[in-house]
């Protein structure tokens, strides 16, 4: 049986507070087998960059404040990555906050990172429309993967990660080899920027059809599993990720998944 792992909990609202001057939020910290540690966090204002200045009671320490634009925990909490908007984003000890590896190679803001289920590869996409596969490790990038023609707003990683996709402000998902950083097929090519994606396995809960033509031998993992996209237009589309059809939008089962006649396709140039 696993050991109880130690838990820092903070007040729910805490990026809204801590962005007025004197604002004051609880932080505390249950360690098992100790009393639970309280304190609190305080405003002093907000710098030139924008970043809120922050002082701790006596219980804890602030180390450093910075922008966090997305932030992901390995599965097994031992490491956390966050990403910022200086084109860098960090791989550090969830237990001492202390940095494994600092990863460069993103030419405009990280916009998200996520971890693969081994802990040992970071996805990364952002503003420069690139999507990264990185190595904990040494922080080197072991596959950089082109195609979308506008940000990178959400990334997933499917199974054991030989399969990522990728979702972007030009309104396409992808999905990609991340050994290969090849796009094996682009899932959807909607209407509207696709903010968010979310893969699962749904097996027979929900018929996902089947392809119209044979898979990719690269493609590892899609059976039986749903990507939920969620647009700027404000709607909700769930596409099978093995067949690419769309299986219900916006809560309703639908039978071709056509836009709506007087919404159009976002148009973005071409990027190097």
């Amino acid at each position: 049986m696993a050991a109880a792992a130690t838990m820092l909990s903070i007040q729910g609202d805490w990026d809204q507070v801590l962005r007025e001057a004197e604002g004051e939020v609880w932080v505390s910290c249950r360690i098992p087998g100790k009393p639970t540690i309280r304190g609190s966090l305080t405003s002093k204002g907000i710098s030139s960059d924008e970043v809120p200045e922050v002082t701790a009671s006596e219980e804890f320490v602030v180390q450093e404040v910075t922008k966090v634009s997305y932030l992901d925990i390995s599965s097994g909490g031992d490491l956390g990555v966050s990403s910022s908007t200086d084109q860098t984003f960090k791989v550090w000890e969830t237990h001492n906050t202390e940095v494994k590896s600092v990863l460069e190679g993103h030419t405009r803001d990280v916009f998200s990172c996520k971890f693969f289920p081994s802990g040992q590869e970071v996805l990364s996409g952002g503003l420069d429309s690139l999507v990264k596969v990185w190595s904990v490790n040494d922080g080197s990038c072991l596959a950089t993967m082109k195609g979308h023609r506008g940000s990178i707003l959400d990334i997933a990683v499917v199974a054991d990660g030989q399969n990522v996709i990728s979702s972007g402000q030009d309104g396409m998902a992808r999905l990609w080899d991340s050994a290969q950083g090849a796009c094996i097929a682009v899932v959807d090519d909607s209407y509207s920027p696709i903010n968010a994606i979310a893969v699962a396995e749904v097996g027979n809960a929900v018929n996902l059809g089947s392809p119209k033509e044979t898979p990719s031998n690269r493609e590892v993992g899609t059976e039986g599993k749903l990507v939920v996209l969620a647009r700027e237009d404000k709607s909700l589309e769930g596409v099978s990720l093995h067949s690419r059809q769309s299986r219900w939008k916006q809560g309703f089962f639908c039978a071709t998944g056509k836009p709506p006649q007087n919404l159009r396709r976002n148009h973005f140039p071409e990027t190097n």
